[in-house]
């Protein structure tokens, strides 16, 4: 999994050698740079989760980078912690001013700028996720208008073709009209797709087994891979503690997945389904395939309604099957390494006793 990214960004090579050894014991990736324009360069080449600025520096200070960050639409999202002697309060203002979400004075402890990055890098994680759940309630309301306007079409226009169809010889009109039907139950098809993720936006949570969920799924599932040569391994933990799931929303997210990953997979692969205990009182699911993967530079649209890399379907897939975590109170993330195919990790919590 992909490690958080902070880039440290000072003149002082101590300070940067303190941050970095201190920020990286807890767990994140790190860069640095040396003054403002060396910044702006790490930050389109290491694309940081968040930075710690300096203010003095040679080329150009921390406030003029900070302006620059904020004013484009590509950076002006990444968190900045404004780090500096100057502790007038007119330097604070317009550090906050031009964009920095904290602004902390030296020398300051250790300590506390770890808990102000996990304080913002927090802020950021709840953020995006409304974002995503405002993007997915909207969505909700846009497939209502287009399921009842195509709906009733297609079935016009597919009866007629069909009835069209029984009453001609000629071969050439026969392919046209052919080819007519097929895109008739293509886009029937995509109207299918919209009216499973309005399904998809209850889920009524019961005590359950996600390895009976798996197990189902496979089961449903299985014939398709091995249509396509592709083994499904499973490897799942013994005594699975109980979890408040509902069995039929969740296992429409696998299939949704799983329905990826052998799409991924041109000739013969294989794909690993794994259960473990994950921190924190949660379970993770984890699907590995060997397929084509995904582009980096696609990962950060996979969720988004009607995005697919296929010419075929409505590209709700992941959308489903992320609405549906998301009502588990669970997590879901993927990523696809160069040439080694794609991993999905959901994780889930365990029910409380008590």
């Amino acid at each position: 999994m992909r490690k958080i990214r902070i880039l440290v960004v000072d003149d002082d090579e101590r300070n940067v050698v303190l941050l970095t050894s201190k920020l990286q014991s807890d767990g994140y990736e790190t860069d640095e740079a040396y003054d403002g324009l060396e910044a702006l360069k790490k930050v389109e080449s290491f694309n940081p989760d968040l930075i710690l600025m300096d203010v003095m520096m040679p080329k150009i200070d921390g406030y003029e980078a900070v302006r620059r960050l904020k004013t484009s639409e590509k950076t002006r999202y990444i968190p900045v912690i404004m780090l500096t002697a100057k502790g007038e309060i007119e330097d604070k203002v317009l550090g906050l001013d031009i964009g920095a979400e904290e602004y902390l004075c030296k020398p300051c402890s250790l300590v506390e700028v770890s808990a102000r990055v996990r304080s913002l890098l927090h802020m950021k994680e709840l953020q995006m996720k409304l974002v995503e759940m405002e993007k997915l309630a909207a969505l909700g309301h846009l497939v209502d208008g287009i399921a009842h306007e195509i709906r009733n079409p297609l079935m016009t226009i597919g009866g007629l073709a069909r009835r069209v169809k029984e009453k001609i010889d000629d071969e050439q009109l026969q392919r046209h009209i052919n080819f007519i039907i097929h895109e008739v139950e293509r886009l029937e098809n995509m109207v299918k797709r919209v009216d499973e993720y309005k399904k998809a936006q209850r889920s009524e949570l019961k005590k359950g087994n996600i390895n009976d969920v798996v197990t189902e799924s496979v089961g449903e599932i299985k014939c398709v891979a091995e249509a396509k040569n592709i083994d499904i391994k499973l490897s799942l933990m013994q005594d699975t503690p109980l979890m408040m799931i509902d069995k039929a929303t969740l296992k429409k997210a696998i299939l949704n997945i799983l329905q990826n990953s052998i799409d991924a997979v041109d000739k013969k692969g294989e794909i690993e389904i794994t259960t473990m205990p994950s921190g924190g009182g949660y379970i993770e699911l984890t699907i590995k395939d060997t397929g084509s993967g995904i582009k980096a530079e696609a990962l950060k649209d996979i969720f988004n309604p009607f995005y697919t890399s296929r010419m075929t379907g409505a590209g709700l897939g992941l959308t489903i099957a992320y609405k549906i975590i998301q009502d588990h109170r669970g997590d879901i993330t993927v990523e696809s390494p160069q040439g080694m195919g794609t991993i999905v990790s959901i994780k889930l919590p365990v029910l409380q006793e008590g």
